[in-house]
């Protein structure tokens, strides 16, 4: 629903840059940020990244328990999907193997739980539990209002928290459309937030042949998953552009899962763009988690919930 919402909206804002900026860079920091670049490349010509604050991982080591990242050869080879994406190789300076000892170190469940299954190093690990139904299970018992309620692995999300980060935000460039405030934002984003599309606009400005993760169509940087798939993946970011590097395969039966995953990126970016009702349910069926938990029946009801709660923001399916 997310991406049925957005895509229309960007999709008009990536047509107008067209005419004022053809040769622009569009970096996307909104989600899903996989459907959302599938769409956009279909329907603009813009160069367009999509971003996400977790991508910083590779390049930091910010996330493993019991491990000084100076110690470590970063940044470390990342692939995968956008929120499900790992490190797969990952070494100490003086060569010795840093995933045996991510291994016995690790604290969270899910990045104990990747090594031990796929032998990769899952970041952001909390994001992966959304790609695995068997892993989203409530601690609470639903009331008929899910927010805020504790899962297994981590917390539903709270909307009022998410109204709060919103309208803080949306003050602050308030505050620099008066032209008060111009500097904040050297200061306004926490470091632990990993936001680094500054980076990346200054590697693509001076030519620095900068690695960062990001995403891409595959292109065959990831051997087996589809070549028009976008995945989060180490590139290369210079004044040339931004060049996905070639990796090793990911492990098979990670990559049938993720393989799942595209499918449905795919078919909930052609719904957004086309308003198809009927391909909007098809890929309400093929979703992981509606398979899980919905009779099709009842995915079909949820789908026209939805689209009638949503309606002043889905034009396309009016």
């Amino acid at each position: 629903m997310r991406a049925w919402r957005h895509i229309p909206a960007l999709a008009a804002v990536c047509r107008d840059l067209g005419e004022v900026a053809p040769g622009a860079w569009v970096l996307n920091y909104t989600n899903p940020a996989t459907a959302i670049a599938i769409a956009l490349r279909r329907t603009s010509p813009a160069k367009l990244v999509s971003l996400c604050s977790g991508s910083c991982f590779p390049r930091t080591g910010a996330y493993i328990h019991g491990i000084d990242p100076a110690d470590l050869m970063l940044p470390a080879p990342a692939a995968g999907l956008n929120h499900c994406t790992a490190v797969t190789e990952l070494r100490f300076k003086d060569g010795r193997d840093a995933l045996a000892a991510a291994r016995e170190s690790a604290e969270y469940p899910i990045t104990q739980w990747a090594l031990d299954t796929y032998g990769v190093l899952p970041y952001p690990p909390s994001h992966w539990v959304e790609f695995y139904p068997s892993l989203c299970r409530l601690e609470h018992q639903y009331q008929g209002r899910a927010q805020g309620l504790r899962m297994r692995y981590g917390t539903i999300h709270s909307m009022d928290e998410e109204r709060d980060r919103v309208r803080k935000w949306e003050q602050l460039v308030a505050r620099w459309a008066r032209g008060e405030d111009e500097d904040a934002w050297q200061t306004v984003l926490p470091e632990s937030e990993g936001i680094e599309v500054v980076e990346i606009i200054e590697s693509l400005i001076e030519n620095r042949n900068e690695i960062f993760a990001v995403n891409v169509p595959n292109a065959g940087a990831i051997p087996n998953l589809p070549d028009e798939a976008i995945v989060e993946v180490s590139s290369v970011v210079n004044g040339y552009g931004v060049h996905p590097m070639r990796m090793d395969p990911l492990p098979e039966p990670l990559a049938v899962h993720l393989r799942q995953h595209i499918a449905v990126q795919e078919l909930t970016a052609e719904a957004a763009l086309t308003g198809d009702r009927r391909l909007a349910l098809q890929t309400f069926l093929e979703d992981l988690h509606v398979q899980a938990h919905l009779t099709p029946e009842e995915a079909g009801k949820l789908l026209a919930e939805m689209l009638t709660a949503h309606k002043a923001y889905l034009p396309q399916f009016s």
